[in-house]
């Protein structure tokens, strides 16, 4: 498929727009053979290469290179007999070698292989009629039509059929003749469904179901020509079989043929004059009576596009004439007055007067100020003077000489006239009053003004070059509005309480209860530099600017300052709809006029321009969103190519088209590439309306692109489309898993590795490290617990022999110096177990295990003794019941640490008291410690209970629980060091017993 921009050719015409294409701005080749128009808006041309689809703005060509087709030479079309009717379109493309081309829903196109079994089995002779080469096709034949042609099939709809042969015509449903009109004709066409003949004398005739043929008679616009006689008219006759409409052509005018209401006649309608057929050697034409569009097809010289012009321009044709027009006032009978003295009317292309009194007293900065009075007499600077004229300018009723320049004139609606000054003054003049002289009411540094309204109530709003003021009438005080400084101003437009500024570079803002809203451009900016708004009575403004005009509905204006929108449409007019110049002008006053008869007048700088807003055809593009063109990397490929892009591509490009035959300007087209957890990001199409997708990763993509249908809210044609990007082969989910499974595996596997070889280092090399680590701690406590112990232990000493040596008896002060010292005494040697434990954890230092007879009864007496202080705060009651003569054989300082942190826990956990007993006999010799409290945890119980073979296992199994304290570590690991069992359980409701079990048969010296 062969995509062209356009550069195209316009020619002048008074009434149309003309665009010439041909194969040097878009066409592939300058035959244009066939054109009909499908239920999407696109324009089908048959040319000699390739079939062409034609949107307004780009042809898109389909031959040999996008499809399987043997020629590129297109006969023209067919309707598709399986669904084809006159409103749906359904039709079907042919080339000379009878291949059929399906246009599709989509714009796109496929060959048909199906339609010639379907004509033969479905259609009347479709055995017996060759191919389907004598399906007839459009009108006038480029071939001719010979008297004793060969049978044609007219395929009407909804599986009727007429067949002309060369002296009959026969309606046949699907395969069975329904009846048979006889004659010699000249030509057959179907107007809905309805046979139509033209006899060789030229004279048109109906085709009745009784087989009658009935003459029918031409009215309409046809009769208004020179001497028309129907038989003596040499006439061309245009048909187009797709959408079943007929046309004439005769003496340089296009008429269009409609059925009357009781199908006596047929009516006529100029559609364009002055355009010469022969000329141009046109061959096939569609009319678009929606939008006022022709498309006629040369054989020669490729495609021409009228579209008649909705706007007039009023202007004086005389050679060198000045039609540089600014202010204008209405006159009567729908007619304008320029300020050079010139009256246009709606029935003339000219001037109806030039009046020399307007004339002579001009001067080039007399143009751009009128004001008119209720009597339409007008006001206007001349010279260095104010003037009053008659209503038509022919006359002078009243003139001031002032000493200030004047730049702006206005009249309110009292007919009080404003003057501004050039010099930052302000002036008013009471017009009713004869005697009356201009008064200077303001004077401050305003700027000059350039515009002027009055509002409601007692306000005048003036517009400056350094921004918008309001005067209020009564006190005299000028404010500035906020927002508008230095901007200069163009013209005020007052509606329904809004105001609505034009400005010079600023565009255009509003302004309502004290606050100004500056209002968003067109896409080109335009806008930037607006003239004047004059509003119908649809609710649409219409804006002039210095590059054409544009039409806008008011009430999105006001939902964008609302914050309702985030954009808004405007429609955009250029001088091929009428203008002599897109250049309209501004900076005067009244701006634009709105005559009686609905007529608005612009000023520009090549005449007038009028117009009608409500017989303006306004021209949106509503149609649906197309993809053209798939570029992958340069190679062209189709939507389902989309679901599988490779990862490396480098470049993805896709074009879009939407039927449109207006300016490229009034397509808002955007896109979005949206991936799953992003916001969307709007952008622009190109201005060839492509999209080019950036090289992105893998995954899933939804490329959305919108298009804004013309005015509304929310008024957006979407189309999505799903992207693809296929992962690399280092991307996928199972080279992924493989890789997880391939980590998991080498981690375990390190792991393993690791663990056994820092558990042998842990036995070989790290007892250095311990040992270091633990003669650290050993020194760090005895220096800096042992010491400080002691120095406190000797101070109270002191104290308890001072109090004693001087008769200073205070029981309560010597009991509790006492209990101090004999804390601090027993704090000291726990101390010194615990520092036992921590050597005895050194490797070297396990031969400094002293295994002897100990008597348990002074261990736990001792351990009493040092949690007294504890066990008096929290009124427990420590019982030491172990026997007098109960001996084990073990290390005495580490069973003292065991015996001593046990008890501590059972002092800590009681409610009342902790007893602490022996037991031996069958063998066994147990120390047994009961207290009164909740009961040991199972988790704790359970990890202490657990049995070790040796310490070694102990070091290497060992699990610490989620509630431990230090204490219990070390009874743990020093019974197990000791080969002590140690068991805990729960007695009774309440409490916890403890057993520490001892062999019978002690070791000796145990390392």
């Amino acid at each position: 498929m062969t995509i062209s921009g356009l550069h195209a050719q316009e020619m002048n015409n008074p009434d149309f727009d003309i665009t010439h294409y041909s194969d040097e701005n878009g066409l592939p080749q300058n035959s244009v053979k066939a054109i009909t128009k499908d239920s999407n808006g696109f324009v089908w041309l048959a040319t000699e290469d390739g079939l062409v689809r034609f949107d307004g703005q780009s042809f898109y060509t389909f031959n040999r290179t996008n499809l399987s087709i043997t020629s590129n030479r297109i006969y023209g079309f067919v309707p598709s007999l399986k669904d084809y009717t006159p409103y749906n379109k359904d039709f079907t493309a042919l080339n000379e070698n009878l291949e059929y081309i399906k246009i599709r829903s989509d714009g796109s196109t496929q060959i048909e292989k199906k339609f010639l079994n379907y004509h033969q089995s479905t259609s009347p002779y479709g055995t017996d009629i060759r191919g389907g080469i004598y399906i007839m096709r459009s009108l006038p034949s480029i071939y001719g039509i010979a008297q004793n042609h060969e049978p044609f099939l007219y395929p009407a709809g909804s599986k009727k059929f007429y067949v002309w042969h060369k002296d009959r015509v026969e309606y046949f449903i699907k395969k069975d003749r329904q009846w048979s009109s006889k004659g010699n004709f000249k030509e057959l066409f179907i107007l809905s469904s309805v046979p139509y003949v033209t006899l060789m004398n030229g004279e048109f005739a109906r085709l009745e179901s009784n087989g009658k043929v009935c003459h029918v008679s031409l009215r309409g616009d046809i009769l208004n020509g020179r001497s028309f006689n129907i038989r003596q008219l040499k006439y061309k006759l245009f048909w187009d079989n797709i959408s079943q409409r007929a046309y004439v052509y005769h003496n340089q005018r296009f008429y269009s043929l409609e059925e009357s209401a009781d199908r006596s006649s047929l009516l006529t309608k100029l559609i364009v004059s002055g355009f010469d057929f022969d000329d141009f050697n046109i061959v096939t034409a569609h009319y678009d009576d929606k939008l006022n569009y022709l498309f006629l097809g040369s054989y020669t010289k490729g495609l021409f596009v009228l579209r008649r012009k909705d706007f007039f321009t009023k202007r004086d044709e005389k050679k060198g004439a000045d039609n540089v027009y600014y202010a204008q006032v209405p006159v009567s009978d729908g007619s304008v007055l320029s300020t050079q003295g010139h009256i246009f009317t709606s029935g003339e292309k000219a001037i109806a007067k030039n009046y020399t009194e307007m004339d002579h007293s001009m001067d080039m900065n007399s143009k751009y100020f009128m004001a008119q009075n209720h009597d339409l007499s007008f006001w206007i600077r001349t010279s260095a003077s104010l003037t009053r004229f008659s209503s038509k300018g022919d006359k002078i009723l009243q003139t001031y000489e002032l000493k200030n320049r004047i730049k702006a004139l206005y009249a309110d609606r009292g007919d009080t006239l404003w003057i501004g000054g050039e010099q930052d003054s302000l002036f008013l003049l009471n017009t009713k009053d004869y005697q009356a002289t201009p008064k200077l009411i303001y004077n401050g540094a305003i700027g000059e003004i350039s515009c002027i309204s009055r509002l409601r109530g007692y306000e005048l709003m003036l517009g400056t070059k350094n921004g918008l003021f309001l005067y209020n009438i009564q006190t005299g005080s000028m404010k500035p509005i906020k927002g508008l400084e230095k901007v200069s101003v163009r013209s005020i437009y007052e509606s329904d309480g809004y105001i609505w500024i034009t400005t010079y570079g600023d565009g255009i803002y509003m302004y309502y209860r004290g606050k100004a809203t500056k209002l968003p451009l067109d896409k080109n900016q335009f806008l930037a530099t607006s003239h004047c708004i004059l509003e119908d009575k649809r609710g649409f403004f219409w804006i002039t600017t210095n590059k054409g005009l544009f039409q806008v509905l008011k009430n999105d204006l006001l939902n964008y300052v609302d914050k309702k929108l985030s954009s808004v449409y405007y429609l955009y007019y250029d001088k091929r709809h009428g203008f002599s110049s897109n250049e309209f002008n501004g900076g005067c006053q009244p701006c634009g006029l709105k005559l009686d008869n609905g007529t608005f007048s612009f000023p520009s700088m090549d005449g007038f321009v009028w117009f009608k807003p409500d017989d303006i055809k306004t021209e949106i593009p509503d149609q649906s969103i197309f993809i053209g063109k798939i570029l992958l990397d340069g190679k062209q490929i189709d939507q389902i190519g989309l679901a599988a892009i490779p990862r490396d591509f480098k470049q993805l490009n896709l074009s879009v088209s939407t039927p449109y035959f207006n300016s490229k300007s009034n397509l808002h087209i955007t896109y979005s590439i949206q991936e799953a957890g992003q916001n969307e990001v709007w952008l622009p199409v190109s201005e060839n309306l492509n999209i080019n997708f950036p090289i992105a990763s893998s995954g899933n993509y939804s490329l959305v692109i919108r298009k804004q249908n013309g005015f509304g809210a929310d008024n957006y044609t979407y189309k999505k489309l799903k992207i693809f990007v296929v992962p690399a082969w280092y991307e996928t989910w199972v080279f992924r898993a493989l890789c997880l499974v391939l980590i998991g595996f080498c981690f375990l596997l390190i792991l393993r590795k690791r663990t056994s070889y820092l558990l042998k280092k842990e036995r070989e090399k790290n007892v250095y490290r311990q040992y270091h680590i633990n003669n650290q701690i050993v020194t760090a406590i005895n220096h800096d617990i042992q010491t400080p112990l002691f120095y406190i232990s000797n101070s109270f000493t002191q104290i308890q022999e001072h109090l004693a040596k001087n008769n200073l008896n205070d029981a309560f002060v010597s009991a509790m110096s006492s209990e101090t010292v004999n804390t601090i005494y027993y704090a000291r040697e726990h101390t010194r177990n615990l520092l036992n434990y921590i050597k005895s954890q050194n490797q070297e230092n396990k031969s400094e295990l002293s295994i002897e007879k100990i008597r348990v009864f002074d261990i736990v007496q001792h351990s009493s003794n040092v949690l007294l202080g504890v066990a008096k705060h929290r009124d427990i009651k420590i019982v030491n019941k172990v026997d007098n003569d109960f001996i084990v054989e073990t290390d005495g300082k580490l069973l003292s640490l065991i015996i001593q942190n046990l008890m501590d826990n059972a002092v800590k956990l009681s409610r009342t008291t902790v007893v602490v007993s022996t037991n031996h006999g069958n063998g066994l010799r147990q120390i047994i410690i009961d207290d009164t409290g909740k009961g040991i945890p199972d988790e704790i119980a359970e990890w202490l209970n657990a049995s070790f073979k040796s310490y070694t296992h102990w070091m290497r199994e060992y699990r610490y629980p989620n509630h431990k304290g230090l204490g219990l570590m070390i009874v743990k690991d020093m019974c197990i060091l000791l080969n002590i069992n140690v068991y805990s359980e729960r007695v009774d409701e309440y409490g916890t017993r403890i057993t520490l079990t001892f062999q019978t048969k002690l070791p000796g010296k145990t390392k």
